[in-house]
């Protein structure tokens, strides 16, 4: 593994309605809370540790669009909106370094355009930084490094929010037409070993498994522990791991 020690940090989930999608989500046994809207979004998650899954809509896209987050989504922006369409869907995930700028120069190196963004709530103690590859399919990892250390931001401000209930996450699926390339190009920008034979990417906190399809799109969230659901949530299927072959 590289010194920047890649870990999955959360994934974001688009859907149309924050409280009906955290409500399915609790129903499933997977609790998850709704937080107030915030410059012109609104976002919920399903917090285990420092991992989490963010549920988010945009409700002011005036408002939105001005933010830091928007402008820093712009490109994003296509993307969510055809999942808001569809009545849902997951849209990417961010993955925890230690050192984001040493992240991005690494990427850089090896060709990869990259932007780095900055947020600072003003009043907060935390901020944290972002590198988003913009030559990349949209499912693609973003980076993320926190200050102070997320474990810290997690003790200190965010241990009240912490609901995992009785599963965890072990995973989740990538449908794409080429899995293996997908996987070999996914590990080369973790800088993690891929089980080839299973195309899968053996993430910290959460294994990025690919399987043949057309969607192009984070498709499935794979569960543990407990006896985890199948169903689905505004376009996200929840799984148990077991039942992946």
């Amino acid at each position: 593994m590289l010194p920047e020690k890649p870990e999955f940090d959360h994934l974001l989930h688009c859907v149309p309605d924050v409280e009906s999608a955290t409500a399915a989500y609790t129903a499933s046994g997977l609790p998850a809370h709704a937080n107030p809207p915030y410059l012109g979004f609104r976002s919920g998650a399903w917090r285990l540790d420092a991992r989490y899954v963010e549920i988010l809509t945009v409700v002011d896209r005036a408002e939105f669009a001005g933010s830091p987050f928007g402008q820093a989504m712009t490109a994003w922006m296509p993307y969510v909106d055809a999942l808001l369409a569809a009545g849902g869907g997951a849209l990417n995930f961010a993955v925890h370094v230690t050192d984001v700028h040493a992240t991005v120069e690494r990427l850089r190196r090896a060709g990869h355009e990259v932007h780095l963004h900055v947020f600072a709530r003003e009043g907060s103690p935390v901020s944290f930084t972002e590198a988003v590859l913009r030559d990349a399919p949209a499912w693609a990892p973003f980076f993320i490094t926190y200050a102070p250390d997320r474990q810290v931001v997690l003790d200190r401000y965010s241990a009240g929010r912490v609901a995992r209930g009785p599963h965890d996450l072990a995973g989740f699926v990538v449908e794409t037409p080429e899995p293996a390339a997908s996987a070999a190009w996914l590990g080369e920008v973790l800088g993690l070993p891929v089980d080839r034979a299973r195309t899968v990417v053996p993430l910290p906190g959460g294994d990025v498994h690919f399987a043949p399809g057309p969607a192009d799109a984070i498709t499935t969230l794979l569960l543990a522990e407990g006896t985890p659901p199948s169903t689905s949530v505004a376009g996200l299927e929840l799984r148990p791991r077991a039942e992946l072959r």
